[in-house]
C-alpha cells in the first residue's frame, strides 16, 4: 500500500484529532497552505538534519550570494520551486539544538543513532506512521532519547504529556524492536526562539511501561474514533487545523452560541450580567474566533497583494525598530565616546540554560519579578492561582498592630 507522505492520524496533529476527532474527516481534501513560517520551519529542519548528518555547524550553511547567486546547499527548495535560504538567526536557532545534541551524546555511531527516521507501525494501526528528528539508543542505561525540533517562536510547547513526542516514541521503540531493551524514553523538546520558563531545551522521562499503556488505553482508540467519529470540539487545537478556514460545523455552532452571549451582554447592561459559567464560555469563544480572524487576515493580505480591494484594509509597511549600519560603531564612539557604547552584559537566563551546566547556574542566580495576575485559558502551562493561594503571601510592608 502506497502510504501518504503525511499520516492524516500522524504525530504532529495528534494534539487536534485527539480532541476533535472529526476534523480528521473533515479535513479530506483540503489542502491548506503552507505558510512562510512552515516553510522557515522546513528549512531549519532540513539545515538540521544536513549539519547533524555531515557534523557541520550552522554558520558553514549560511546562505552566502556570489556574482552567480546564492551558494549551493544554502538553502532548501520546495517542490514548487520556493527556496528558502538559511539565515543567521536560523543558523543561530539550529546550533542550540546541535549543541544539546553533540554535548549529550558524544558517542554516536550507526547502531545508536538515526537522524530523521521513518516508521511505519501497521501492526499498532495502519496510520501509525511518521518521522523522529533525532533519536539516540543508549542501551548501557536503557534508555532511549528522542528529540523533536520546534523553530516556531509564537506558541512555546511544552514537552510533559506531549502527544506528538509521546507518538515519536512509541514509533521508536516499535520500529527499531527495543520494547524489551528499554526500561525508560526520555523526550526532548529544543525550542530555541520561543520563550519558556523551562529554557530552551526542555526533557520528560517516561517508563516504557507507561508508555505502552498510554499507546493501547488513549492513543489507539483515539486513532478508532477518528476514522469515523462526527464529534467535533473547538479550542486551541482548531489553531492548525485545516478546516478552520472553511464550514466547521463546530465553529458555525460556536458563533451561533456567542452571538446569544452577546445579546445577553448588550440586552442586560454589559458582560457583569454574565454567570460565571457563561463568562468563562464567552471568553473561551472569543479565543477560538481569534483562530478564524488571523485566517481571514491572511487571506486579507493575500488578496491585497494581488491588486484586490478589502474595503477597511490597505496593506502598509510592517513596523519595525531601527538598526545599525556596518561601521555606525566606530563613528559613533568617534563622535560620543565611550558613552554610545553600552557595557558587556549577561545574556537572558533562557540563554545560559542552553550552556553546559547553565541550568544549575540559572537555577542559583535567576527568579522570576512578579508581574501581578492575569486571566488565561484553563488549558495554560502556568499554575493557576486561587483566592487561597493567593492569602498565603502576606505583604510584608504593611505594619502590624
Amino acid at each position: 500500500m502506497q502510504l501518504a507522505e503525511h499520516s492524516p492520524l500522524g504525530a504532529s496533529g495528534a494534539y487536534r484529532w485527539m480532541e476533535c476527532p472529526a476534523s480528521v474527516g473533515l479535513s479530506k481534501g483540503i489542502t491548506d497552505s503552507e505558510s512562510e513560517y512552515a516553510k522557515e520551519g522546513s528549512a531549519a529542519h532540513y539545515l538540521a538534519y544536513e549539519c547533524l548528518a555531515s557534523g557541520d555547524d550552522a554558520w558553514v550553511r549560511l546562505s552566502t550570494v556570489t556574482e552567480y547567486g546564492h551558494l549551493p546547499g544554502t538553502g532548501y527548495t520546495f517542490p514548487d520551486g520556493h527556496e528558502v535560504f538559511f539565515t543567521k538567526d536560523m543558523a543561530d536557532a539550529v546550533q542550540v539544538y546541535l549543541d544539546a545534541i553533540r554535548y549529550r551524546h558524544p558517542f554516536q555511531h550507526e547502531t545508536n543513532t538515526f537522524i530523521e527516521k521513518r516508521f511505519h507501525c501497521p501492526d499498532i494501526h495502519e496510520s501509525f506512521y511518521g518521522q523522529a528528528d533525532f533519536v539516540y539508543i543508549d542501551m548501557a542505561t536503557s534508555t532511549l532519547h528522542v528529540y523533536d525540533y520546534k523553530h516556531g517562536a509564537g506558541i512555546v510547547v511544552d514537552v510533559q504529556d506531549n502527544p506528538q513526542c509521546m507518538y515519536y516514541g512509541v514509533g521508536m521503540l516499535n520500529e527499531l524492536e527495543l520494547w524489551d531493551d528499554i526500561d525508560t524514553v526520555v523526550l526532548h523538546i529544543a525550542q530555541p526562539r520561543g520563550f519558556h520558563f523551562d529554557g530552551p531545551l526542555r526533557e520528560w522521562a517516561i517508563s516504557t511501561g507507561d508508555l505502552y499503556n498510554w499507546l493501547h488505553d488513549v492513543l489507539v482508540p483515539a486513532m478508532d474514533r477518528a476514522l469515523g467519529s462526527t464529534w467535533t470540539q473547538s479550542g486551541e487545537h482548531c489553531r492548525f487545523c485545516p478546516v478552520r478556514s472553511r464550514a466547521c460545523p463546530q465553529l458555525i455552532a460556536d458563533f451561533d452560541e456567542l452571538e446569544e452571549l452577546m445579546n445577553i451582554v448588550a440586552d442586560k447592561g454589559g458582560a457583569k450580567a454574565l454567570s460565571n459559567a457563561q463568562l468563562g464560555r464567552f471568553l473561551t469563544l472569543f479565543d477560538v474566533a481569534r483562530i478564524v480572524q488571523k485566517q481571514a487576515q491572511e487571506t486579507a493580505f493575500q488578496r491585497l497583494q494581488a491588486g484586490k480591494k478589502v474595503p477597511g484594509r490597505k496593506l502598509a509597511n510592517a513596523r519595525t525598530n531601527r538598526e545599525w549600519k556596518d561601521g555606525a560603531d566606530k563613528a559613533l564612539a568617534k563622535a560620543f565616546g565611550d558613552e554610545a557604547l553600552s557595557k558587556p552584559k549577561l545574556l537572558s537566563p533562557a540563554k545560559i540554560d542552553a550552556f553546559p551546566g547553565g541550568k544549575a547556574a540559572t537555577a542559583r542566580w535567576a527568579f522570576k519579578p512578579d508581574g501581578g495576575l492575569t486571566v488565561v485559558a484553563q488549558g495554560d502551562a502556568r499554575v493557576a492561582v486561587s483566592k487561597d493561594t493567593k492569602s498565603l503571601f502576606k505583604d510584608v510592608t504593611k505594619g502590624t498592630k
